[in-house]
């Protein structure tokens, strides 16, 4: 039998700037009893109101995942909840001075992971339960699979889930514009299963492409452009961490499932709505079940 975990005693704050308004914000997280799953706290309001990661608090944003619960919002859950499925944390709760998480260096899930493991985790007796997919799974966005380059769809240039059933959580991501064809290509693969995997992807930057920047700077403010830039021509290896950037924030946004999850997946060129869209997909169609480790 494998234990729930929680953490071994509370974080430090952890400070950083909004992704989309001006201003600060804190996090720290604290230990939960079994079964308590992942909780955020809003410490900033009266009675310190409790959001869960469950799919029905799950609401879609433009460039961000957020939570509501009863009126009351967290918004950048991503990069948190990344952090502590690659430590594998079952149960914790994440105090918030305000309603966004803060956004640390290279908007990554580094700071996360290191306050996660500075922490240190404990078992629980409760048997960890981790949800499994039923049978393979394709899912594909046909909103935005519209032939960006033939005029007619494929899936060349669609963006779309393919899924296994397995033992572990493993997680294939092909960053691909090919509307860009001369940004280079990025590929990247996690699995859990390889000690210490969580180091190669935690510090992974968020990015933006150089096309898209003007567009990005009028909704987040120049003052927040502090990620990785793409350019036509660049580094292949800037591409590679673009890809491993899309793998924290696919791990996070399945996470708002509020339990891991075992599956092999691979996504092609998808982002957080295609990702909220699956996790819906997955409970409306009853894809995943319950299991005891």
């Amino acid at each position: 039998m494998t234990r729930q975990t929680t953490l071994r005693t509370s974080s430090d704050w952890l400070y950083g700037r909004h992704l989309d308004q001006d201003g600060k914000s804190g996090l720290r997280f604290h230990p939960a009893a079994e079964e308590e799953g992942l909780v955020f706290v809003r410490a900033d309001l009266p009675g310190r109101p409790e959001v869960r990661c469950r799919p029905e608090n799950l609401r879609s944003m433009p460039r961000w995942t957020a939570l509501e619960e009863g009126g009351v919002e967290v918004h950048h859950t991503e990069h948190v909840l990344a952090a502590l499925a690659l430590c594998g944390v079952d149960n914790a709760v994440m105090e918030m001075d305000c309603s966004r998480v803060p956004m640390t260096a290279g908007f990554s899930s580094a700071a996360f992971c290191e306050a996660l493991m500075k922490a240190g985790s404990r078992p629980l007796e409760a048997p960890r339960r981790v949800y499994t997919l039923k049978a393979p799974l394709f899912y594909l966005d046909s909103q935005r699979t519209t032939g960006e380059v033939s005029g007619q769809p494929s899936l060349a240039d669609g963006r779309y889930v393919v899924g296994i059933p397995a033992d572990r959580l493993a997680v294939s991501y092909v960053f691909h514009w090919s509307h860009l064809p001369s940004l280079p290509i990025g590929v990247a693969e996690y699995d859990e299963s390889v000690p210490a995997a969580w180091q190669s992807f935690a510090g992974a930057r968020s990015y933006l492409v150089q096309t898209e920047a003007e567009a990005v700077r009028e909704v987040l403010g120049p003052a927040r452009m502090d990620v990785m830039m793409l350019a036509p021509h660049c580094s292949p290896a800037l591409a590679q961490e673009a890809a491993r950037h899309k793998i924290l924030d696919f791990v996070g946004d399945l996470m708002i499932l509020g339990h891991p999850v075992r599956g092999r997946f691979a996504a092609f060129r998808t982002g957080h709505r295609i990702h909220h869209n699956l996790v819906r997909y997955l409970v409306e169609n009853n894809l995943l079940e319950t299991r005891r480790e």
